[in-house]
């Protein structure tokens, strides 16, 4: 704006300075003078003089005075232009001093914004560094708060970490003293048991042989020297006079003094093996609880066990064709070496010294600490009498699933329980507690996948059984493994012939219950006959347990936790403390055949023998059917 005016005024001035210097003095007046009349003589703008009145109208009416008033009014334009330009340069000069004063004032107004701004910056900038250095001292207001609040909250936890401490010190004390004084009763109580067993137990062997002389004519045992003599004499003679299968007149008088039976001695049995049940639950209960504890123990870190590593060779072991390194003897044979084996422990075998840790002694005669009596050690089984009386068998429950290339791994605790890890090349793992006696509690397959399967696990709580309740199964009809095919002998081993049972069972229940036994039938190897005092088996009647083999390899493929009872069993001749660990030594012999010929896996059998306390033919003498071994599908009876 300011450029156009400056160029505008210069223009202006230009043309006035071009444009002719207007009128000069004059005496004659102008014909073009402002008035309503005009006075002659007259000058035009040309310079002219028009003299008259006639003289102006012709020169309008020719034109002239059209030109010349045209000069008259250039000159009169050039005249008025000359004050117009003047005011124009004013304007210019005005309008651009105008500009100058608003160009300093908006400099002085930049300025001023500016410093406000410079102002305003640092006011910000103080006043944030006031709040940061406010949030600041918060902050550190806060950590303190919150470290005294931990300080205290740890005191406070030490303070109830030390009081814990302090009351698990006293009830421990009182839980040991209280353990101290229940020990000393169950002492007690047992020695007053065995004065009482001894008496009673006094009392029915006389009975019983009265009983027998009455009813068997007595022969002569002249020619007899030890029990084992006379076990080997009566099955040669059976073997050779009596054939598998057949009636003897024996059989038919032992079962008709069997019918005779009142029902007052039936109830008396039956209370007398409630009593016993009840007695081997009880003290089973506590071996399985102290091994449970002493396992957890020993995963927790409170306790440290003794670990031994071993890798398995074909000398640790044993084939179903060779005998046992040491033989069966009875009670006049082991009590010879009674006195050796107190004071000689260096002889002992594993079992045995794992046996002494657990039970205390394991020379014959001993008292064991469960107030069981030895009555026969032949270093890989030791047959015990319990307080009620009974026989049982005790060995290394795991040597059956211990074979060559394995690794296995056995952690001893300190009440004589142990577990062990037998870890197969392929990867697999078999688990399992041992209570202090080497009876096995619990046992887990682990797959090369790490898929675990639980077997069994005696070391929970037992429901207890009445033993009068349980159902009373039929005499069941026999089935030989050699006269059936393969589908028969499958259907045979899944029938489970348990009613409306719904309880399940622990495995001790299953080996020690004849009538928990019973609900799972039977199917006899009738292939399988040892020789006499023997408990190897021959390659060629392995192989006649194809059969039956093959359905329990199948059957494990099929449900991993499948567990097959393996039961072996002696006629009544000899001694019955030689005749039960014969019994559970032939029981071995049969899984471990089906584990060399069948790849059946050795952890899902279960191995026990019986010895004569359950004859298939009730007779005292030599009987083939009763020295027999048979398989039970267990499986559904078992909690798992």
């Amino acid at each position: 704006m300011y450029k156009l005016l400056k160029s505008t005024t210069s223009l202006t001035m230009c043309l006035a300075l071009a444009l002719p210097a207007g009128g000069f003095a004059q005496t004659t007046e102008s014909c073009v003078s402002e008035g309503e009349q005009t006075v002659f003589p007259c000058v035009l703008p040309d310079g002219s003089v028009v003299a008259d009145q006639d003289q102006m109208m012709t020169l309008r009416a020719d034109g002239g005075l059209a030109e010349a008033l045209g000069l008259e009014a250039e000159a009169q334009s050039e005249a008025e232009a000359q004050p117009t330009a003047e005011a124009a340069a004013e304007t210019v000069d005005a309008a651009e001093d105008q500009a100058a004063a608003a160009a300093e004032a908006e400099a002085d107004a930049t300025a001023e914004a500016q410093q406000a701004a410079e102002e305003q910056a640092a006011a910000d900038a103080e006043a944030a560094a006031a709040q940061a250095e406010a949030e600041a001292a918060e902050a550190q207001a806060a950590a303190d708060a919150e470290a005294a609040a931990a300080a205290q909250a740890a005191e406070q936890e030490a303070a109830e970490a030390q009081a814990a401490a302090d009351a698990q010190a006293a009830q421990a004390e009182e839980a040991a003293a209280a353990e101290a004084q229940a020990e000393a009763e169950r002492e007690d109580a047992v020695a007053a048991q065995i004065a009482a067993d001894a008496e009673a137990n006094a009392a029915a062997e006389a009975e019983a042989e009265q009983a027998a002389a009455d009813a068997v004519e007595p022969t002569s045992t002249a020619d007899t020297d030890t029990a084992q003599q006379n076990d080997a004499s009566a099955e040669t003679q059976a073997e050779t006079e009596v054939p598998a299968g057949t009636s003897s007149a024996t059989e038919t008088q032992a079962d008709t003094a069997t019918e005779q039976r009142t029902e007052e001695q039936i109830a008396a049995d039956l209370a007398a093996e409630q009593a016993a049940e009840d007695a081997r639950e009880e003290q089973r209960a506590a071996d399985a609880a102290a091994a449970a504890e002493a396992a957890a123990a020993a995963d927790s870190g409170e306790t440290e066990a003794e670990v031994v590593v071993e890798e398995i060779t074909e000398e640790d072991t044993r084939a179903s064709d060779e005998e046992f390194s040491t033989n069966v003897s009875g009670d006049t044979a082991a009590q010879e070496n009674a006195e050796v084996k107190k004071d000689d422990d260096d002889g002992m075998s594993k079992f045995e010294k794992a046996l002494l840790l657990g039970l205390g002694a394991v020379a014959v005669g001993a008292v064991l600490k469960n107030g069981s009596k030895v009555v026969s050690n032949s270093g890989d089984r030791l047959v015990v009498q319990d307080p009620s009386g009974d026989l049982r068998v005790l060995k290394d429950d795991d040597a059956l699933v211990r074979q060559a290339g394995d690794e296995v791994r056995r952690e001893t605790f300190n009440d004589g329980s142990s577990r062990t890890t037998v870890i197969k090349p392929n990867g697999s793992q078999i688990v399992t507690i041992l209570g202090r006696d080497g009876t096995v509690l619990r046992r887990i397959n682990v797959d090369p996948q790490g898929n675990e399967y639980v077997l069994f696990d005696d070391t929970r709580a037992e429901e207890r059984i009445i033993v009068n309740e349980l159902p009373q199964i039929e005499t069941q009809t026999n089935t030989f493994a050699s006269q059936q095919d393969e589908e028969a002998l499958r259907a045979a081993l899944q029938t489970q012939l348990r009613g409306e049972q719904a309880q399940r069972y622990s495995l001790r229940q299953v080996r020690d219950v004849r009538q928990v036994r019973a609900l799972a039938p039977e199917i006899e190897l009738d292939a399988v006959r040892f020789a006499t005092g023997s408990a190897a088996i021959q390659p060629e009647q392995a192989r006649a347990l194809s059969k039956i083999g093959t359905v329990i390899s199948n059957a494990i493929k099929e449900d991993p936790r499948t567990v097959i009872l393996i039961e072996g069993h002696t006629d009544a001749v000899g001694d019955a403390g030689y005749n039960l660990a014969l019994s559970d030594r032939r029981a071995e012999t049969v899984a471990l055949a089906l584990t060399e010929y069948f790849d059946v896996p050795p952890a899902n059998l279960i191995t026990q023998g019986y010895g004569e306390s359950a004859l298939k033919v009730s007779t005292p003498t030599a009987e083939p059917a009763n020295r027999r071994a048979v398989v039970r599908n267990i499986t559904g009876l078992l909690r798992q």
